[in-house]
């Protein structure tokens, strides 16, 4: 497909589940006036600012791989319905061909089509080989009962409940790897056990960053938190050494969150964080 990219041996493919827009006051409530001063360029005539919601697919060490899986095709409160399934379509890839589902954290739009519901309207793994991983203090957060009894959480019961059972999931803790070329990177305060994913393959670098970004404003004020940071304070510091850590290791940035595709490169100039779209 046209958008892949290689670091390495690893091939990345990011794939588009659906457009958003974004409302400034939601999404970033205590600096949305700053905000569309810096951005105002990019807003439609309603002031809503163009945002994605991306998978990446990941061919690596001899397994298919998806990092997140967005938000699926039930309906959910302000939200789209995702279209993963016709973007994998489109990379010639058949749901059984998935080895390994990656989830960053538990957020409705990054589990969404680990499930779909089948004809009785029960939910069924949306990809039949597939091994689930996630980090265990993720899961433990999650999975409290006072958690699955809100109804605000209920692509919990949905889309990861029913892989409790199914015998089909890895707990990973902290840094682990997940094969020769791909591993955790804790970026927690999003969310208490969100990952980044990092890539590094003969010599060549990468991060698939998760929600540990939301958007460009970010590279300038990683202080800025949205609404939907669990820890704001502990998200920010996280996100300012991500940044200077990807510009550090010359790590290629993969935010799926931001336009899609989401993909370039972070640099140092006079002193300010940029992006280089690849």
């Amino acid at each position: 497909p046209m958008n892949t990219v290689t670091i390495g041996a690893v091939e990345v493919t990011p794939l588009l589940d659906t457009r958003l827009l974004m409302y400034p006051p939601m999404f970033l409530p205590d600096h949305a006036e700053e905000f569309v001063a810096e951005y105002r360029h990019q807003a439609d005539e309603r002031g809503l600012f163009p945002m994605a919601i991306t998978c990446f697919l990941l061919r690596s060490a001899g397994k298919t791989i998806l990092v997140d899986t967005g938000v699926g095709r039930r309906r959910r409160p302000n939200m789209p319905i995702g279209h993963l399934n016709d973007s994998l379509a489109g990379a010639g890839l058949d749901p059984g061909e998935v080895d390994i589902v990656l989830n960053t954290h538990m957020h409705v739009d990054h589990v969404g089509w680990n499930t779909v519901d089948s004809a009785d309207g029960t939910p069924e793994i949306f990809f039949p080989k597939a091994r689930f991983w996630f980090q265990q203090s993720e899961w433990d957060f999650w999975m409290q009962p006072e958690r699955l009894q809100d109804p605000a959480n209920a692509h919990l019961v949905d889309c990861v409940v029913p892989l409790r059972d199914s015998g089909r999931i890895t707990f990973a803790t902290g840094e682990q790897a997940i094969d020769e070329h791909l591993t955790y990177v804790p970026t927690p305060g999003h969310t208490p056990g969100h990952v980044a994913i990092g890539i590094v393959s003969q010599g060549e670098r990468a991060v698939i960053v998760g929600d540990a970004s939301h958007h460009p404003v970010q590279l300038l004020h990683p202080d800025w938190s949205p609404a939907f940071d669990n820890d704001p304070l502990l998200a920010g510091k996280t996100r300012e050494w991500l940044l200077d850590w990807a510009i550090d290791e010359q790590r290629l940035w993969m935010a799926g969150h931001w336009e899609h595709p989401g993909i370039g490169r972070l640099l140092r100039l006079d002193g300010k964080r940029t992006f280089r779209a690849l």
